[in-house]
């Protein structure tokens, strides 16, 4: 499956000056621009879609006013227009003209952004080796003044898009076989605010505790597929998996809400390398052992076989806080699966991932790997049925 390189790593316009200083700078038309004789693009490779591609900052501006959307230097919060870039590999030149980078921008825009109700300004621009364009995208729907919204799923289907386009017209350079643009054992695990001030207290979450176990299941040889893994959370430490396509949340077999209902939380929500892509990358590195090309949400990484069996179990764990305090061999809040061999809420042998010269794994009990619950869970670990408890309260964003 093809995929082009579209960028949204930019700082939205919060401000007036913001927005004008940006749709200038697309167009080539700042001050310093013009005085330094810097040429960003040419009048036939710049347009608008839903207003005037030269007045583009004070068009949005008034279809916010028509639809009631409040907008001043006193709310420095307020997003007025959001950033995108697509753009070809400079190997691509000789097939690729500016003309043809307009057309692929303009069908871009008008699939994605001025369809969906939102006013769009793009340019193509000629002032570096590799071709590309950038587009400034109002925040509020012409019609319905919502925001514009743009989630991981959405970004997937703009990367498929491009990709498809470039090898319509023949890009072959511009076109990767991976959606993410970065590499997955560089992203940090997605933390809240109130995580994070529980983290410096030195509380643990039900997040955290989440996190370890799903990445002690990736790790484990005997899971060599997601759906290996999803199986395994369930029975051994009943964690409720749904899988929606390609979204996967999980729930907490012990951590209710205030009234009393388990919480669930979507993979996104932990980290990339929580969701379903993401595992199945990892899973998909630890099976190669050798440096290869993942087409299922990364880019070409390098793994070493001896990374994996040596370093990658502890790499993946030892670094946070959490697991799940179970050892009582009680089902916790959820019907057991038919695919259960062994009780919920307990898991007899936890793999460290290594295997010894006999090709057997070496396996470590659960209160070697849960070391740091003994003193926390110390009284439930000794009674037949504990009483499910909360692992830390997680305050609600305040609304602004």
């Amino acid at each position: 499956m093809p995929f082009g390189n579209v960028n949204v790593d930019y700082a939205p316009c919060k401000s007036v000056g913001q927005l004008k200083s940006a749709a200038l700078y697309m167009i080539g038309m700042k001050p310093e621009q013009r005085r330094a004789g810097i040429v960003k693009t040419r009048d036939d490779l710049y347009a608008a879609l839903g207003c005037n591609r030269n007045n583009f900052a004070n068009d949005i501006l008034v279809t916010r006013k028509l639809n009631g959307k409040s907008y001043s230097k006193l709310k420095p919060n307020t997003i007025l227009a959001h950033k995108m870039s697509i753009s070809f590999h400079p190997d691509d030149n000789g097939k690729l003209n500016y003309k043809l980078a307009f057309k692929i921008a303009q069908e871009f825009a008008e699939h994605f952004i001025h369809s969906k109700g939102y006013e769009v300004l793009f340019a193509v621009h000629t002032d570096t080796d590799h071709i590309h364009a950038h587009f400034l995208i109002s925040n509020c729907n012409m019609e319905t003044g919502k925001s514009y919204r743009r989630s991981q799923h959405d970004l997937y289907e703009m990367s498929e898009y491009f990709g498809q386009q470039c090898r319509h017209y023949g890009l072959t350079n511009s076109i990767r076989d991976n959606f993410y643009n970065r590499n997955l054992d560089t992203v940090r695990d997605k933390k809240t605010f109130a995580e994070t001030q529980m983290k410096k207290r030195g509380a643990d979450t039900f997040k955290d505790e989440l996190r370890e176990v799903i990445r002690e299941e990736i790790t484990d040889p005997d899971n060599r597929t997601f759906e290996d893994v999803i199986t395994a959370l369930e029975k051994h430490y009943g964690i409720e998996c749904r899988v929606a396509g390609n979204t996967v949340s999980y729930r907490h077999p012990l951590y209710k809400d205030k009234n009393g209902k388990l919480v669930s939380v979507r993979g996104s929500k932990l980290g990339e390398l929580y969701t379903r892509k993401g595992i199945e990358n990892e899973i998909a590195k630890n099976r190669s052992g050798h440096t290869q090309a993942v087409d299922i949400g990364s880019d070409t990484h390098s793994v070493s076989g001896a990374e994996i069996t040596a370093g990658r179990a502890a790499a993946a764990c030892g670094n946070e806080t959490g697991g799940l305090p179970f050892g009582s061999g009680q089902n916790v809040g959820r019907t057991p699966s038919p695919v259960t061999t062994e009780p919920y809420g307990r898991r007899n042998e936890v793999s460290s991932g290594a295997d010894n010269r006999n090709g057997q794994r070496t396996e470590r009990s659960l209160s070697e790997f849960f070391e740091r619950y003994k003193g926390r869970n110390g009284d439930n670990e000794q009674q037949s049925t504990p009483t499910p408890q909360r692992t830390g309260t997680i305050r609600k964003k305040r609304s602004r």
